[in-house]
């Protein structure tokens, strides 16, 4: 089978790997940004340019002859790649541009929500001027300040974190507002975060293992917010802090998202979807959805998955005849920790040359995924975002986060950094008990 692949970052290698376990029988075709070097290694031609060139994207899909394209990325989805690649019947694992505005527009989402799902969203309103901002923060407390369009898990600005006043929040939202002419407004919410992929493919809805990713640069949950500085899963697939009515209350949440969407757009979903969920004292609310795999829960995810065929599995997907199946993925616990240049994602100053044992890591049983980064020589250079990424599998996350501390204070550049509490048991620990103490009223 002749597979295409659209991406070059982690979340891309890490679909390349599963796809790519039986390269005699079948083969993979990229279209990417750079040469990611771990994506390089497995495909049999790649193609560079731009994401948003959706001729050229098309062009090249056609004159490789492939049976069907995985798009990884967003911004490619935005401007409608899978529709066209559909009209050349080309099967594509990616929503349309339609429904693709469940990510890239939050506004849209939050007024669906309004209009056909009717519950799980926080009180939010998109503003155009200070005195609409004010009388929103007056109403209903400490807000969240958000773009309305993509900002790749960056730009969001959360009173009591980073915005310590009113003032604070006020001169933020003029902010985007002088760019952008509005930005969204959302009720602050307090609780413990956790996402939920699945495959969806009409019908039927397959979900992934529950991931509670690591978005603030430093470790504490400290800095800015960043595409993700790592991930964590548990081998029964949920999260310790959550009971299982938290869970089945998500994944309600999720169908009736997708029902609203269809009824909307009048399409069939095919493709990934990723919830971003908080779980707070009053239940379960929406922060936002994704319409393709979250980097870096994708790396945990793709990990994970327990099938011997995968492009058959990812093909039926994009034909829209997935069987749902229980077995699809391994009770493992798994971590991932992104390695990044020292100033991520504020400050990065150009390309950064490193060096660094690769076989070292794979030694001890962890896997390495590529991203930002390309090879020059035989030295490694970044490009200047999340660089790498390191993968463990094991039993339960707190001793895979140990292996992963142990073999990178070996082998970690002085150039690059990292988060050490991802997956950290002490740090789930306190989850936990934050989470009973939200539950009980008694943090908020």
């Amino acid at each position: 089978m002749k597979i295409g692949l659209v991406g070059s970052g982690g979340r891309e290698h890490a679909i390349a790997k599963a796809l790519t376990q039986d390269r005699g029988h079948h083969s993979l075709f990229v279209f990417g940004s750079h040469k990611n070097p771990g994506i390089e290694y497995l495909s049999a031609r790649t193609e560079l340019g731009e994401y948003s060139d959706v001729s050229n994207i098309v062009d090249f899909f056609l004159s490789t002859v492939v049976d069907y394209v995985v798009v990884g990325p967003e911004a490619p989805l935005m401007v409608g790649l899978v529709d066209v690649l559909r009209a050349h019947g080309v099967p594509s694992i990616g929503p349309t541009q339609a429904q693709a505005r469940l990510e890239g527009d939050k506004a849209f989402m939050r007024d669906l929500f309004d209009r056909q799902v009717g519950w799980g969203s926080p009180r939010w309103k998109v503003v155009s001027d200070r005195q609409e901002a004010a009388n929103f923060i007056s109403e209903v407390g400490q807000v969240a300040v958000k773009p309305v369009g993509l900002t790749s898990g960056k730009g969001v600005q959360v009173m009591g974190v980073h915005l310590n006043t009113e003032a604070d929040a006020l001169k933020e939202t003029e902010s985007w507002i002088g760019k952008e002419g509005h930005v969204l407004l959302e009720e602050r919410l307090v609780g413990e975060e956790f996402s939920r992929m699945l495959f969806v493919s009409g019908e039927s809805v397959v979900p992934m293992p529950v991931a509670q990713d690591f978005k603030y640069a430093y470790d504490g949950d400290k800095g800015n917010m960043t595409g993700g500085m790592g991930a964590y899963t548990t081998a029964d697939g949920t999260m310790p802090f959550l009971n299982p009515s938290d869970l089945a209350q998500a994944d309600q949440l999720i169908k009736d998202t997708l029902f609203a969407l269809h009824a909307d757009t009048g399409q069939e979903y095919r493709g990934f979807l990723y919830g971003q969920f908080m779980l707070t004292s009053k239940g379960i609310r929406l922060i936002e959805y994704n319409v393709r795999l979250g980097d870096p829960a994708a790396i945990n995810a793709m990990a994970l998955l327990n099938n011997s065929d995968m492009p058959s599995l990812f093909y039926q997907i994009a034909i829209g005849e997935l069987k749902p199946d229980l077995g699809f993925f391994v009770p493992q616990a798994s971590v991932c920790k992104y390695l990044v240049p020292e100033g991520y994602p504020d400050h990065v100053s150009g390309p950064i040359s490193f060096e660094f044992d690769q076989s070292l890591v794979e030694k001890v049983g962890l896997s390495v995924i590529f991203a930002s980064v390309v090879r020059r020589g035989t030295a490694w250079q970044t490009l200047g975002s999340r660089t790498l990424a390191i993968l463990g599998l094991g039993e339960d996350p707190g001793s895979i986060s140990k292996r992963i501390e142990e073999v990178l204070s070996l082998v970690e550049p002085s150039a690059l950094r990292h988060r050490k509490d991802v997956g950290d048991a002490e740090v789930v620990q306190q989850k936990i008990k934050r989470m009973q103490r939200i539950r009980a009223g008694e943090e908020k």
